[in-house]
């Protein structure tokens, strides 16, 4: 049976990304600046059977929290309309991310022993958020290396310097 998704691209300042949504809830936030083909890519390895349509409306709630967010006017999101794809580990460690606090940051064996893994586990933790599909969402960015910088982030390390730096309160140019 093939489903209709809903997409949205999110513009605000500097910042342009997809936003994807079910019936049951946003499924989906893209990397910024925005590419189609990294939705659409997603989609087609997650639910292949799936038809997209363009519906800013239905996804206005989500749209209104991202944009205040990227505005400062607010630092964590109150929509619980989530539809998570996703292993069992890597939703408990998404999950676990939005205890992160704003503007702060834990390292990957950090991460894993919140969750009662050994520190050990920061390369299985590193791959989870590797695979997270709701970025800033679950703040994947608010994780770092311990002793080096960052070498990859699904949305790119310079969106993952921007975040970083808009909840210090740094406004960067992109």
């Amino acid at each position: 049976m093939i489903q209709t998704f809903t997409y949205s691209l999110i513009e605000q300042d500097d910042w342009s990304f997809y936003i994807l949504g079910t019936d049951t809830g946003l499924c989906f936030v893209g990397s910024s600046p925005a590419s189609f083909k990294e939705m659409t890519d997603w989609v087609a390895v997650h639910f292949p059977e799936t038809e997209l349509r363009e519906d800013n409306s239905a996804l206005d709630p989500f749209r209104a929290e991202f944009i205040a967010y990227l505005t400062g006017k607010t630092q964590a999101f109150t929509f619980d309309t989530i539809f998570l794809s996703g292993t069992d580990f890597q939703k408990k460690v998404w999950d676990s991310l939005r205890a992160i606090p704003y503007g702060e940051t834990l390292t990957y064996g950090e991460l894993a022993a919140s969750n009662g893994y050994s520190k050990k586990a920061a390369r299985a933790v590193g791959t989870a958020l590797a695979s997270n599909p709701l970025l800033i969402v679950y703040p994947c960015h608010r994780v770092v290396p311990k002793a080096s910088k960052p070498k990859a982030f699904r949305g790119g390390l310079q969106m993952k310097e921007h975040l970083l730096a808009l909840e210090k309160g740094d406004r960067v140019k992109k």
